[in-house]
């Protein structure tokens, strides 16, 4: 019989934790202060670091599905921390950048992410933060070759949904 998951030594499920701790901890920060969501924080981070992004460019770079993404970039209009540009000669693009008032959050979200950033990674030294940057590198090209493949891709030993295994 093979040995049933833990879930606390999964990695994906470690590296998961700790990344909705430290976005937890942020939340706690902006959304009461800015009165946004995380996929909207998600989306201002993305078109801050690419303005006039598409929607479609935002769900890419951020893993959001696209009704995420149009909620977040609504709420952001709505607030005044971002702005739509149709596009000139497709009105169903748009471009998105960040208004005044987004960079002056976007600068306040970001110095408290650095700071909770340089407070996490002062838990290791130099060279362990460099060899876990190479090693958070080789995981995150070889989760992109599991994506690509799908579930069916991922696993040894191919079963049928009713647990028979298919011969190769």
């Amino acid at each position: 019989m093979d040995e049933k998951l833990q879930l606390e030594s999964w990695l994906p499920y470690r590296l998961f934790r700790i990344s909705v701790r430290i976005a937890d901890v942020l939340n706690a920060f902006y959304g009461p202060r800015f009165g946004f969501s995380r996929s909207a924080w998600r989306t201002m981070a993305i078109i801050a670091n690419r303005p006039g992004v598409s929607a479609k460019e935002i769900c890419q770079a951020g893993g959001l599905d696209q009704f995420s993404v149009s909620r977040a970039i609504k709420q952001l209009v709505e607030l005044g921390y971002a702005q739509r540009q149709n596009g000139r000669t497709d009105r169903r693009y748009a471009a998105i950048e960040l208004s005044k008032s987004g960079w002056a959050a976007f600068t306040e979200i970001s110095d408290l992410a650095r700071r909770l950033d340089q407070e996490l990674t002062g838990a290791v030294s130099q060279e362990e933060l460099a060899m876990l940057d190479s090693i958070l590198t080789k995981l995150d090209n070889a989760s992109a070759g599991i994506m690509a493949r799908g579930w069916r891709g991922g696993a040894r030993e191919k079963s049928e949904p009713d647990g028979q295994k298919t011969g190769d």
